[in-house]
């Protein structure tokens, strides 16, 4: 053999041997890649042997149904196990799915040292309103100093003397708009979510910035709009829904609604992060709706200190002088910074994005909920007439009057039926059905070692609240859990017919009579301990004089197949597909 044959040979031997390298490299990095799950901890096999993990199979359910925490929420049942991971992010740790109530309760409530606010949740949420208090961890001072801010908005003085009067002036508007719809619609039904949406909008707007002169809200535009009609043509089908016009809808509030939307780029988005970057920088909506909402707000602020100066200057305002949420937000931090001897920071992007969170989220979640409760009280029609009559009990002067309950009445007279169905439909709507909470520290977690910074996902839609819960040892508990155990009652449902729309389980006995107990049974909703949802009070005062004055003056009748059931649409909030309504009157 000739010395070229012996190069081409040598050459030969190492171009194999490069190729076995890069081979072996590739093969190791794609190993690398693969997802590496938690030991102990129930996966799905399949998911482990692909790059994408539990991706192919999260995005074929949402595709398909619009829907993804009831995914999750099956994962549990299908591996048989109240704790499992999900790797649903590729190239990235896997994310624990707990379904069982007692320990969701267990974290949030006791053990909030091990467990804080959730960086998935900063990712999806953080860039609408970065320097929210609901981003930053639990005992920071900027966390301590912004939720104060926003705690006064939850004290009885000022749900008494802001919250309630303004609600109930945009109920009433709101029953305007319905009883003109129901006028030009005779009997067929029409869409319900857009009304709906606009005036929980509303209702939170005219609290935070006050109802001042000549300021028009989207459900009052609308009534003007429906009052100047006298007739619409009608399909011949009584079950045929009626397009109704619609008013054009004030440049401030949808700047909000567009801000709000814009949370669908990222809930779905493996990246949810990249995703809201890439549309900030590419959307004219976007941009424009973030431009007019500081814009709006800037002025708000400038008006509400001119107030205050020509009023009370540096020391607190008198509560009878704070007539929005922005006049005691602005209180709160005048007389913080005066005691601590700094500038207040109220032209700051923090105290921004404090408004822009009790917009957010009191008009998205609080719509959510309103829009399945015309549902299910349509369908339920047992439900609905029982409501009626407790109501009608309750306030025999305004039924005699032929009248609307006062929001004197409303606020001041309890209806244990009423706040029983509402709890009920807040329960049924699954409207947040997870919570999520960031492993601070390496964690025990029914019997699972899960590590530090690790994702955990508490379902509020599947086992122990709409099916059995599963039987766990009290071996795999926390010693807190355990403690609490002995303390008091454990919150459970009987576990037949859980998923079934019925207000009488959050009534128990008491005295000989009925009464309503909202610990009678699990319920994630609005979370719980100390990161819960700071406006649960303000919620249900809104919900209470909703559907008090909706049930007092209609009867919501069970609208045709094609517009109604159950299906769902996962945004920031668990949202129906399809919402009408079909009106009679009821009063």
């Amino acid at each position: 053999m000739d010395m070229l044959d012996k190069l081409s040979v040598a050459s030969q031997s190492s171009l194999a041997l490069y190729a076995i390298a890069i081979t072996a490299s590739l093969y190791l990095f794609y190993l690398w890649l693969l997802p590496k799950p938690i030991p102990g901890i129930p996966f799905n096999k399949e998911a482990k042997s692909s790059l994408l993990g539990d991706i192919p199979a999260m995005v074929k359910h949402s595709m398909k149904t619009q829907e993804l925490h009831d995914w999750m929420a099956t994962q549990n049942v299908k591996l048989q196990s109240p704790i499992i991971q999900l790797f649903a992010r590729p190239f990235s740790k896997p994310c624990v799915v707990v379904a069982d109530y007692q320990e969701s309760k267990d974290v949030m409530v006791r053990r909030t040292k091990e467990f804080d606010r959730s960086y998935y949740w900063s990712e999806v949420s953080g860039g609408i309103m970065p320097e929210s208090h609901i981003f930053k961890r639990f005992g920071d001072n900027l966390y301590k100093r912004q939720s104060r801010w926003v705690q006064g908005l939850m004290m009885p003085g000022f749900q008494k003397n802001v919250v309630v009067p303004h609600m109930y002036n945009v109920c009433l508007d709101f029953m305007r708009l319905w009883e003109e719809k129901s006028r030009l619609a005779q009997g067929h039904p029409f869409a319900a979510a857009h009304d709906v949406y606009y005036v929980a909008l509303d209702a939170i707007w005219t609290v935070v910035f006050g109802e001042a002169p000549g300021i028009q809200t989207v459900t009052r535009a609308q009534v003007e709009l429906l009052e100047g009609i006298e007739a619409l043509p009608l399909p011949q089908n009584k079950d045929a829904e009626v397009d109704l016009p619609r008013a054009p809808v004030p440049e401030t509030l949808q700047s909000v609604i567009d801000i709000t939307e814009s949370y669908e780029s990222t809930i779905r988005s493996p990246w949810p992060r990249v995703s809201h970057w890439i549309l900030r920088q590419t959307s004219s909506t976007w941009k424009r709706a973030f431009k007019i909402k500081e814009n709006f707000i800037k002025n708000e602020i400038a008006k509400a200190i001119n107030r205050r100066q020509a009023g009370s200057g540096s020391s607190a305002i008198p509560t009878a002088n704070i007539k929005s949420a922005i006049d005691d937000m602005i209180d709160k931090e005048a007389v913080m910074a005066e005691k601590e001897h700094r500038r207040p920071e109220i032209i700051s992007r923090s105290f921004f994005d404090e408004i822009l969170t009790v917009l957010v989220a009191a008009h998205d979640t609080t719509g959510t909920v309103i829009t399945w409760a015309v549902k299910f009280l349509a369908d339920y029609p047992e439900v609905q007439d029982k409501l009626r009559a407790e109501l009608r009990a309750i306030y025999p002067e305004a039924n005699a009057e032929k009248r609307y309950p006062t929001f004197e009445e409303i606020r001041g007279i309890n209806c244990h039926y009423r706040d029983a169905a509402i709890e009920e439909i807040i329960r049924c709507s699954r409207a947040e059905s997870a919570l999520a909470r960031t492993a601070m520290v390496d964690v025990e977690l029914l019997g699972h070692r899960v590590p530090k910074g690790t994702e955990v996902f508490f379902m509020g839609n599947g086992p122990s609240f709409f099916a059995p819960a599963f039987q766990i040892e009290d071996s795999l508990r926390s010693q807190s859990y355990l403690t609490s155990q002995k303390k008091g009652k454990v919150s459970s449902w009987d576990p037949k017919h859980l998923d079934v729309f019925d207000p009488e389980r959050w009534l128990v006995e008491e005295n000989g009579q009925k009464v309503f107990d909202s610990a009678a049974g699990p319920l994630l909703t609005f979370g719980l301990g100390p990161r819960g949802c700071s406006g649960r009070n303000m919620a249900s005062s809104e919900l209470k004089i909703f559907i008090t004055l909706l049930i007092w003056n209609f009867q919501l009748e069970e609208c045709p197949e094609k517009l109604s059931g159950y299906g769902a649409i996962d945004k920031l909030v668990h949202a129906p597909k399809r919402c009408y309504v079909k009106l009679t009157k009821a009063m």
